[in-house]
């Protein structure tokens, strides 16, 4: 790609990103036990995102994929679990009663929240995969400290990567460098760098959360410079009502927020973030919940824009994990906020999980958060050589 378009582009990046230079922290308020009184304090407990969870179609694929490419080790596996008769799927999960988890697998890349990877078999199962655009369109994004350099480990994987490195030069968010990747199984990953900070981050403003906090060594991944995920990005149908939610229900703040983009007559949306070429990004906003990856909610509109949700048990279902000290106490504080609880708390009492216990909640924007809780750890820990990241540990 010559220069001269990247230059192109990123001049119209500039545009759009300098027309909310003024809206950098729109302010949220914090709800009791989070942000405000300390992380992990109070009557939430909150203490960050533990693992964000996927369902794809073939879970040793996947497995093979990240421990291939990223580098991953996957000390935690599971499953399968099913409840031929009754309803417990439905009720702990949202899926279908005959649903079926074949095998659940933990990975751990880095130094910051793991991913659980989901293989289901359902009679309702979709098996199409949502783009960044849909209401279920999601991606991870993992730090790296030489973007160069990571891009180039995964070009030579043989991994397909769209536009980039792309830097954002003006406005809020100026200083990150983004490039997203589709891996075999529909899931986007994005690399992120920041080293010099962001734009936004000023005096008297408390920034996102970075797994930069743990150290700029990398572990358990074999891409140079990979210190962990960053965030977690989620296209949401109201972007203000799901903001709003993680304030309310969970203590977030919202410290960056920029937008719009768009490209009315090339192919720059497509290029970069593999969407429809006359998508437009309305607006974005960064929300940090405890020490841990941020949530970066996406207002999209789009031609071929799907405005379904995804059930745990479809291809591209996920859910985002928080740990918290005390379930008990954080699911009564989030009933109390009139979130939408599924059945639980769940104890998880036999096999290499035991010791967890969970329960997922429904959010009004399609994505299941998950609060966890494993105070005394979990029983693969007993011979595992590598155990999974524990939030407990991420440094503020």
């Amino acid at each position: 790609m010559s220069n001269e378009f990247r230059g192109d582009r990123r001049d119209f990046l500039k545009k759009g990103a300098t027309a909310v230079a003024g809206a950098t922290a729109l302010p949220l308020l914090n709800a009791r036990g989070a942000l405000a009184d300390g992380i992990g304090k109070g009557e939430l407990g909150l203490v960050g995102a533990d693992h964000v969870g996927l369902t794809v179609p073939n879970i040793a694929e996947a497995v093979q994929w990240f421990r291939e490419v990223m580098g991953a080790t996957a000390p935690l596996s599971f499953g399968p679990i099913s409840d031929p008769t009754g309803t417990l799927m439905h009720d702990l999960l949202g899926v279908n009663p005959r649903a079926v988890i074949d095998q659940i697998t933990v990975l751990r890349i880095g130094r910051s929240a793991n991913i659980e990877l989901f293989q289901y078999e359902a009679p309702d199962q979709r098996q199409t995969h949502p783009r960044n655009s849909d209401w279920s369109g999601h991606h991870i994004a993992f730090y790296v400290t030489d973007i160069n350099a990571a891009v180039e480990y995964m070009e030579s994987k043989g991994v397909e990567k769209f536009l980039g490195p792309f830097p954002l030069t003006a406005g809020p968010a100026a200083g990150q460098t983004i490039n997203y990747f589709k891996t075999p199984f529909g899931t986007y990953i994005e690399f992120i760098s920041y080293p010099r900070g962001m734009a936004y981050q000023g005096p008297g403003v408390k920034p996102l959360w970075s797994p930069k906090e743990n150290g700029l060594h990398s572990e358990q991944t074999t891409v140079p410079g990979l210190l962990g995920i960053d965030h977690v990005g989620i296209t949401v149908p109201n972007l203000a009502e799901a903001a709003a939610w993680f304030e309310n229900v969970l203590g977030g703040i919202n410290p960056l927020t920029f937008g719009p983009f768009s490209d009315p007559t090339g192919d720059f949306m497509h290029q970069l973030v593999d969407v429809d070429p006359r998508a437009v990004v309305n607006q974005i906003r960064m929300i940090r919940i405890g020490n841990g990856p941020g949530v970066e909610l996406f207002d999209y509109t789009a031609p071929d824009q799907d405005h379904t949700f995804r059930k745990n048990s479809d291809w591209g279902g996920h859910h985002i994990a928080f740990y918290v000290r005390r379930i008990d106490k954080a699911v009564e504080f989030l009933q109390s906020k009139g979130a939408q609880k599924r059945f639980g708390p769940f104890a998880v009492t036999g096999g290499p999980a035991a010791g967890q216990t969970i329960n997922y909640f429904q959010t009004p924007f399609g994505t299941d958060v998950e609060l966890i809780s494993y105070p005394h750890g979990m029983a693969y820990q007993a011979t595992a050589p590598i155990p999974l990241w524990n939030p407990q540990n991420n440094r503020p």
